[in-house]
C-alpha cells in the first residue's frame, strides 16, 4: 500500500468505524479517548489492499502507548513524510504525538509505523521541514483575501445585478429563481448558487487559484476579444 492512501477519506471513515465499535476504548490497556490519543492497529496485512480494505474484525484500537509496544518501537522521531492535510473547522481533533487539541489535521507517515494525525508543530518536527506551518500561514492569507473580497465596498448595483472587478476580470451576479447566476469575463455559468456568499467566493477561488484562466487557454478564448465584447455591451 502507499503511504498517501492514510490520507485519503475512506481510511479516516473506517478508522473511526473501528474506533467507534471499541467503545472509544483501547483493547488492550482500556484506556478511552479523553485519556490517551487512539490509533488504529491492523492484526496483518496483505499484500496489494488499502489500508481500508479489511473486515473491521482485522484491526483493533489501541493507544499510542500499546500500539508501540504491539509494533515492539519507540515512537519515531525522524523518518516521517508528510501526505495530507485536513482542516477540521475547530478544535476538535487530538494531535496523535503530543495530544494537544487542534483544528489543522496533518497526516503523516513512517514506514514501521504507519500514517497518524499531528497538528501543526508535530508536522513540522517530525518531518523536519517547514510544510505545516507554510501551509496554515498560506491558508491564513487565503481566507483573508477572500472574505476582504466578499466584503469590499467595490461591489455595486446596476439593474439588481451585482458588479465588481478582480484582477483584469468583470464578475456580474444575478439573482434569478431563489439563486444566484454568475458571470466573469462575459462567460455566463449554468451554476445555481443557494446564496450570494456562495456566488462571491466561487468567483473569488476560480480567479485567485487561476483556474479561470487556465479555462480560458484551454478553450482557446481570446482574453482581450471576450473583453472588448464586454466594453462594446456596456456602451449599447
Amino acid at each position: 500500500m502507499m503511504s498517501k492512501d492514510y490520507a485519503k477519506s475512506q481510511w479516516k471513515e473506517f478508522r473511526d468505524s473501528v474506533i467507534e465499535l471499541d467503545g472509544y476504548k483501547c483493547t488492550s490497556c482500556g484506556r478511552n479517548q479523553s485519556e490517551v490519543v487512539l490509533q488504529v492497529h491492523h492484526l496483518k496485512y496483505i499484500k496489494g489492499r488499502m489500508p481500508w480494505e479489511y473486515g473491521t474484525k482485522e484491526c483493533r484500537t489501541l493507544c499510542k502507548g500499546c500500539h508501540a509496544s504491539m509494533h515492539g518501537i519507540l515512537f519515531p522521531q525522524i523518518g516521517w513524510e508528510y501526505i495530507g492535510y485536513e482542516d477540521l473547522g475547530d478544535l476538535i481533533g487530538t494531535c496523535e504525538k503530543c495530544s494537544s487539541s487542534m483544528r489543522h489535521a496533518f497526516y503523516i507517515y513512517h514506514e514501521n509505523w504507519g500514517a497518524i494525525q499531528v497538528g501543526t508543530y508535530c508536522c513540522d518536527k517530525l518531518t523536519d521541514t517547514d510544510i505545516a506551518s507554510n501551509l496554515i500561514e498560506s491558508e491564513t492569507s487565503y481566507q483573508g483575501r477572500r472574505k476582504r473580497f466578499i466584503t469590499t465596498k467595490k461591489w455595486k448595483q446596476d439593474n439588481g445585478i451585482l458588479k465588481t472587478r478582480l484582477g483584469l476580470f468583470d464578475i456580474d451576479i444575478k439573482p434569478k429563481d431563489s439563486g444566484y447566476y454568475l458571470k466573469i469575463h462575459n462567460l455566463e455559468s449554468k451554476k445555481k448558487y443557494e446564496s450570494l456568499i456562495e456566488a462571491k467566493s466561487r468567483a473569488f477561488d476560480v480567479i485567485e487559484s487561476g483556474e479561470f484562466v487556465e479555462y480560458l487557454k484551454t478553450h482557446k478564448i481570446d482574453f482581450d476579444e471576450n473583453r472588448n465584447k464586454t466594453k462594446k455591451k456596456k456602451k449599447e
